[in-house]
């Protein structure tokens, strides 16, 4: 793991003195800054690592309370939606959301588009400027809405911002976490989200959309560099795959 091999090295440096003895690097001479880039390491992988991390010194507290170690904490240990509020938690959540927390820009607009929609744009917007930010699962959101849109325009950003988590082999993996908080935080019936028709692709009947491989039809589930599909059809079927997402929760 990076984070313990970074801290390991920190903490078991050697520095030769000028006696030519070797004395080890105490965590109070290191310096703030390169606390808080550890800590913002840790809290970006895992919450409960960054808390254990928070109860081993007081630098390391007090580094975990700097505005760029909340920019960067991971938020997957906490539901979408708070069913049972906890006040230490809201508050928590609350602080990385004024530090500028992508992630929490990120929730708060699938909360505000998805769980109590109430028509307003603002949930859209949210998410967006996250994945404007570059967080992947609110770019795979954002760009899978513009596509289910009835404008051209946002239809077209829809397939840039797909074709940017395309490049990066990362669509499957940005649908699965979006299905998963999905899951555990919507309830029936949303009914926000209205399929259109109109396939992005407008060459179906002509284009090669399912390719041949290994004396099998496969669908195009995953980022294979093996397919060779038309790329707008390959956002046909994630359009489905996105859809079936709203129907699972349905039928809950």
């Amino acid at each position: 793991m990076v984070i313990s091999r970074l801290m390991k090295k920190m903490s078991n440096k050697k520095q030769q003195n000028d006696y030519g003895s070797s004395s080890t690097t105490s965590i109070k001479s290191l310096p703030k800054e390169m606390l808080v880039e550890v800590m913002a390491r840790v809290a970006s992988q895992s919450f409960s690592d960054l808390h254990n991390m928070k109860l081993c010194c007081k630098n390391f507290y007090t580094a975990s309370e700097d505005k760029y170690v909340l920019q960067h904490t991971s938020l997957d240990k906490f539901p979408l939606v708070q069913w049972y509020p906890n006040d230490k938690e809201l508050s928590f959540l609350e602080c990385c959301k004024k530090s500028g927390n992508i992630e929490s820009l990120y929730r708060e607009g699938l909360r505000e588009l998805f769980i109590y929609s109430n028509g307003k744009i603002s949930g859209l917007e949210r998410l967006k400027i996250a994945a404007q930010k570059g967080h992947r699962e609110a770019t795979y959101v954002y760009g899978m809405i513009s596509l289910s849109s009835k404008d051209d325009k946002l239809r077209k950003q829809g397939i840039e911002h797909m074709r940017f988590l395309s490049k990066s082999k990362c669509i499957t993996k940005c649908r699965a976490k979006v299905r998963l908080i999905l899951k555990g935080s919507m309830w029936r019936k949303q009914g926000i989200l209205v399929r259109n028709q109109t396939l992005v692709c407008p060459s179906k009947t002509t284009c090669n959309g399912w390719r041949l491989k290994k004396g099998k039809w496969l669908f195009l589930d995953d980022e294979d560099e093996e397919i060779d599909s038309c790329e707008l059809c390959r956002l046909d079927h994630e359009l489905k795959f996105f859809y079936d997402i709203f129907k699972e929760i349905d039928s809950i």
